[in-house]
């Protein structure tokens, strides 16, 4: 397919080992009912055939932008980058093991082409799971089933102050796969900041400065699925595998509150303080707890997990 002279939202895709996935998610984002936009894969220095799949699928269509990058720079920059690069009036990150249905982008766009006060959008959000058959080998998905409307994304309407203490509280990061204004959502890029200085929580971080700029919606009519992870996984384990430094693992949320006073102004961190001393607690409650646990399994001679 030639690629789109004047294409109208950017499809950035950050990549990392992508195989198992890569090809089915480019298929499904080329056969959108919405056509008129551009891919724009990087590639972070996968060590699998990511590059081999990109190549060969941005040949056979022109709307497809592919960057390779020979060393692992880090999700937050890689992010970053595609965001960077986008010159359309819309913009959407699409991780490589997420499921959109097919009229994604165009009932997204369709909610902010019709309202100048709506910043961002997305369709229902819900977690699923990859089974693979144990005699067949078939790969089947499980959608699992939210139990309440806005479970993992809310739409947030009307005063500044009223929408960040709502999602504050709220605290899912979610959001940040909808489909935004590109300007605005380059404005409130948390992610050049801390793209080789990692914060805990930079998304929601995200989320409450691209809110200041408009409202965010949930269209009904269009849904997006997000892979979840079999094997949990520690806090701690997670954090030293994307190399935070050990002052912002012991004090996880204390970036993030200095954050909050410094981008929300003065006046919305007071009227939210309590819920920052209560984030805080949290916090170090779960790290002291994480610890106590690696201290008993390796007392019990059990293998550690970070």
């Amino acid at each position: 397919m030639a690629q789109n002279i004047n294409p109208s939202i950017s499809v950035g895709m950050p990549l990392h080992n992508g195989e198992n996935f890569l090809k089915q998610r480019l298929e499904s984002i080329i056969n959108q009912s919405y056509s008129n936009f551009i891919l724009i894969i990087s590639d972070n220095g996968s060590s699998d055939k990511s590059q081999e799949i990109c190549e060969e699928m941005s040949k056979k269509d022109e709307r497809i932008i592919y960057f390779r990058h020979e060393e692992n720079k880090g999700p937050y920059w890689n992010f970053n980058f595609v965001l960077k690069k986008a010159k359309t009036k819309y913009f959407v990150w699409a991780a490589v093991d997420d499921i959109w249905s097919q009229n994604f982008l165009e009932k997204n766009i369709d909610v902010l082409e019709k309202n100048e006060n709506v910043v961002g959008c997305i369709g229902k959000y819900k977690l699923y799971k990859r089974i693979k058959d144990p005699l067949t080998h078939e790969i089947k998905i499980k959608v699992l089933e939210n139990t309440k409307k806005f479970q993992y994304v809310h739409p947030a309407y009307g005063d500044i102050g009223e929408k960040i203490r709502f999602y504050l509280n709220y605290n899912m990061g979610g959001p940040i796969y909808g489909v935004y204004r590109t300007d605005k959502l380059q404005k409130a890029n948390t992610f050049e900041n801390y793209k080789n200085n990692q914060m805990w929580m930079s998304d929601l971080a995200y989320i409450l400065n691209v809110i200041k700029e408009g409202d965010f919606e949930v269209v009904s009519d269009a849904f997006m699925y997000k892979q979840v992870n079999e094997r949990s996984t520690s806090v701690i384990e997670y954090m030293k595998r994307q190399n935070f430094d050990l002052t912002k693992i012991v004090f996880i949320n204390f970036p993030f509150t200095f954050w909050c006073l410094r981008n929300l102004g003065l006046k919305i961190f007071l009227k939210n303080f309590e819920y920052f001393i209560k984030l805080n607690l949290r916090g170090e409650y779960s790290i002291i707890a994480e610890l106590v646990r690696m201290c008993k399994r390796m007392a019990c001679g059990q293998e550690k997990y970070w």
